[in-house]
């Protein structure tokens, strides 16, 4: 069968699309032209509808272990993988992906969880042609701020990895920081080339932006590349690679800088994944230390606050 050697598995808006690209960059690695093809997630109940996933969030292109196969088929290189977000969310995702894929290497980015959530949300906006509307989804009632809610709950990293440390060595899993990604992206990019064993000298194109976030500053424009992104998926591999640059970056200069969240709803939400925080941190082997700061800062001041008050 040909199968992938490695697969990036989230988490989702955390630089995987631009993992993904730069991988397909090197000349040792083969990466599936459909990214997130979302294969080991899909499970169909007794009338064929998927046993997990949001119809609104997700889709399943390849359902068929032979479409599947076929994405491979001409894949001749030392390093063949695929990028599907879902899997790090999926429940049986990590089981069946060891089942057909014992060797394969694992490569998961993550971000911030309040960060994440807030950025999944503002896709889902631009996804459904939806305005951003301050007062609604700065609102405690808002639907993506609720702890069940899907942006909320796939922002809690430890279960989902551990899912994968129970059956995959630890050998074969790579954990990144989406702000390794920020701050050094060549080193980061080069970290990953070594981890699949690939010549780690090889410089990517981190030039062009890859699925900026924001909000869309002409919504029409937003929707026109929303609705053709299926058809450019299947035509990128054939098309000049200027071509395709282009439209990234037309779709990027489209992007302005969302709402930053205000200082005290993100405090607050940091406080509601503390928990897993320090146990992911715990899972991985590295400091989130930097991701609980605001939680530092607001029990400072209001520790100062109760202070005055007792003056």
């Amino acid at each position: 069968m040909s199968l992938p050697n490695f697969f990036i598995i989230g988490a989702a808006k955390a630089g995987t699309t631009a993992l993904y690209w730069h991988l397909a960059e090197h000349p040792q690695v083969f990466m599936a032209e459909i990214k997130e093809t979302n294969f080991f997630a899909y499970e169909p109940d007794e009338r064929g509808r998927p046993v997990y996933g949001d119809p609104r969030l997700h889709h399943f292109p390849v359902r068929s272990l032979r479409e599947y196969e076929a994405l491979f088929a001409r894949a001749h290189a030392s390093a063949v993988g695929e990028a599907s977000p879902i899997y790090l969310e999926a429940p049986s995702a990590a089981a069946r992906i060891q089942s057909m894929c014992p060797h394969a290497r694992i490569i998961c980015a993550l971000r911030h969880p309040v960060e994440r959530a807030y950025s999944d949300y503002l896709m889902f906006l631009r996804n459904q042609g939806m305005s951003f509307e301050p007062q609604r989804d700065f609102s405690p009632e808002a639907e993506w701020l609720q702890p069940g809610s899907h942006w909320m709950r796939t922002s809690r990293y430890h279960e989902p990895l551990q899912r994968y440390f129970a059956v995959f060595p630890r050998r074969q899993i790579h954990v990144l920081l989406f702000d390794d990604l920020c701050r050094d992206p060549l080193a980061t990019v080069q970290g990953i080339y070594r981890f699949l064993g690939v010549a780690d000298d090889f410089v990517p194109n981190l030039e062009t932006p890859h699925n900026v976030g924001g909000l869309p500053a002409h919504m029409w424009l937003e929707r026109l590349f929303h609705l053709g992104a299926n058809v450019r998926r299947r035509l990128e591999p054939l098309l000049p690679r200027r071509f395709t640059d282009g439209l990234r970056r037309l779709r990027a200069a489209n992007m302005q800088r969302a709402p930053q969240l205000p200082a005290e709803l993100q405090a607050r939400l940091t406080e509601h994944f503390a928990d897993d925080i320090e146990r992911t941190s715990r899972l991985i082997g590295r400091p989130l230390d930097a991701w609980l700061a605001r939680i530092y800062l607001r029990r400072r001041a209001g520790d100062a606050e109760s202070a005055a008050a007792r003056v």
